[in-house]
């Protein structure tokens, strides 16, 4: 009887390990897949034809140095490395698939500054963040915000609708220990900025869904949010001394075997995230080579999301050393948009913009270390 026994425990433990071993794999096959095999971002130069930041009005060029990025070369993928960032991608807290819902309900054409109150009033946590943000950009109102439906008014839907998401999406990724990485609270308000600013773009271009540019804005970095939650300490080799001459999408996958939009790919599908939102944070780098399978309208998100994060960078380098692609002009054309930068951050988009980062805590972004910069 003992044998038996002894028998049918050794099966389930060679189960419970060659099921460990097959997730591991499986997880270790989505980044594969997702790696990049060439450079993922085109850099085209002004001479090329492409908007450029010049001397574009609202552009911050004092608190960090910032470049356009450099092409890089091929690299190599380290296999214990993409084990060990893909395990810590799967120990994230699942994606609470009624967030989405509740962002639906924000987006009805029926909301009203009290049904967006209502819905928001079922979590205390949130409906405090949500007052205490209000309050803090109410300079010239003559009283307090005391209520979800007048923050709701003040901050706006769209604006409410991004907080909603920041604050329930950063709770499932709080910042690590370590003392290197990204400020979070900057790296937030950049995605809030850029979740703004697409939301904007995608209104004037037409033929799109703002909404859809506006939650796609605000996850774009969500793969970089993640590792800097993670692995804080490695995060800060990206401004390790000597590796001028690399992008950061190089250094990042020689850090962690995969860049952050691979990465954020990879998060989005254990959270199970709509396809095409998936399909948009892989590509917000509009990677060379790479066809975009989305629908017409999601296509447009897309270049509305890229083009939104390079403006926000304009306006707003979040850290030293931050890179900035230029805007081919075939993107604007097909959004029919203005192709000159100063054209793009007129007055209303730069205000867009610099209340997001207001908002979002990002209005005034500290570097890293100096001996971490490079």
């Amino acid at each position: 009887m003992l044998i038996p026994l002894c028998i049918a425990t050794a099966f389930m433990i060679m189960a419970v390990v060659a099921a460990r071993a097959y997730a591991r794999a499986a997880a270790r096959e989505v980044l594969e897949e997702s790696a990049p095999r060439a450079e993922l971002l085109p850099v085209v130069h002004p001479s090329a034809g492409a908007a450029d930041p010049g001397n574009a009005d609202g552009v911050d060029k004092s608190q960090f140095k910032w470049r356009m990025r450099p092409q890089a070369g091929g690299y190599s993928v380290s296999i214990a490395v993409m084990d060990e960032v893909s395990t810590a991608l799967q120990s994230v807290p699942p994606f609470p698939q009624a967030l989405l819902r509740v962002a639906r309900e924000l987006d009805s054409a029926g909301s009203s500054a009290k049904s967006v109150a209502d819905i928001l009033a079922s979590d205390p946590v949130l409906t405090a963040s949500i007052l205490r943000i209000a309050n803090s950009a109410s300079t010239g109102l003559r009283g307090e915000v005391v209520t979800v439906a007048q923050a709701v008014s003040y901050i706006g839907f769209s604006m409410t609708k991004s907080l909603f998401l920041r604050l329930q999406v950063g709770a499932l990724l709080p910042r690590g220990g370590g003392g290197g990485g990204y400020d979070s609270e900057k790296l937030w308000g950049h995605s809030m900025a850029v979740a703004q600013a697409a939301e904007e773009l995608a209104r004037r271009a037409g033929g799109t869904d703002p909404q859809l540019a506006l939650t796609a804005g605000l996850l774009h970095d969500i793969g970089k949010v993640a590792i800097n939650c993670h692995f804080p300490d490695r995060v800060r080799e990206l401004w390790a001394p000597g590796s001028e001459n690399e992008s950061f999408l190089a250094r990042e996958r020689k850090l962690f075997g995969a860049d952050h939009a691979v990465l954020g790919t990879h998060l989005a599908k254990l959270w199970k995230l709509p396809e095409e939102l998936i399909e948009m944070i892989r590509l917000h780098h509009l990677p060379p080579g790479e066809p975009i399978n989305l629908s017409p309208e999601a296509r447009r998100a897309l270049l509305a999301v890229f083009i939104a994060n390079q403006l926000v960078k304009y306006c707003h380098p979040y850290c030293e050393g931050m890179e900035i692609d230029v805007i081919p002009t075939e993107l604007t054309t097909e959004l029919g948009l203005p192709n000159a930068t100063e054209e793009l951050l007129d007055t209303r988009m730069r205000d867009i913009i610099t209340r997001a980062l207001t908002l979002g805590g990002a209005s005034a972004a500290t570097p890293p270390p100096k001996k971490a910069a490079a």
